[in-house]
C-alpha cells in the first residue's frame, strides 16, 4: 500500500492523523514541565495559540496538495459506504471524548482540584480527533 493507491477521503485522514498527532505531541512538550512541579506554566496559554496556527497550516497544505493531485475525486459526493465510515467514526470517537471528558471532571471533583485546565481540555478533543480519523482511515481500508 502506497500512498498513491490511497482514495482521497483516505489521505485527507492520513493528513488529518499526521496533523492532529503533531499538534498532540507540541501540546504535551508545552504542558511537560507543569509534571516536573512548574505550575505557572500550565496557565499561559500563549503557546496553545502556536499550536492551533501551526495545526490550521499543517491542514491547508496538505489538503491544498491532495486536492490538486486529485481534483476530480476532492469534488466528488461521498457515497452511501462512506456516509456509514463517517457516522460509525463519529460513534466511536465521541463516546471516548464523552468518556475522557467526564473521568476528568470527576477527579478534578474527587481530588478537589479548583480550576479545569485548557491543555487539559483541549488534548481531550485533540484525542478524540485523532481517534475519528484513524477509525475512519481503518474503516475504509477495512471496510464497513
Amino acid at each position: 500500500m502506497t500512498f498513491t493507491d490511497l482514495t482521497f477521503r483516505e489521505k485527507s485522514a492520513l493528513i488529518h492523523m499526521a496533523a492532529l498527532t503533531l499538534l498532540l505531541v507540541f501540546t504535551l512538550s508545552i504542558i511537560w514541565p507543569f509534571f516536573s512541579g512548574y505550575e505557572e506554566v500550565i496557565l499561559e496559554v500563549k503557546p496553545l495559540w502556536v499550536a492551533v496556527i501551526l495545526f490550521i497550516l499543517l491542514e491547508i497544505i496538505g489538503h491544498s496538495v491532495v486536492a490538486a493531485w486529485n481534483a476530480k475525486e476532492a469534488n466528488a459526493e461521498a457515497d452511501e459506504r462512506e456516509k456509514i465510515v463517517v457516522m460509525k467514526s463519529n460513534f466511536y470517537s465521541s463516546h471516548v471524548l464523552g468518556f475522557i471528558l467526564i473521568g476528568y471532571i470527576s477527579l478534578s471533583m474527587l481530588f478537589q482540584i479548583p480550576f479545569l485546565s485548557i491543555y487539559f481540555v483541549f488534548i481531550a478533543f485533540v484525542i478524540a480527533e485523532l481517534i475519528n480519523y484513524s477509525s475512519q482511515f481503518i474503516l475504509s481500508r477495512r471496510g464497513v
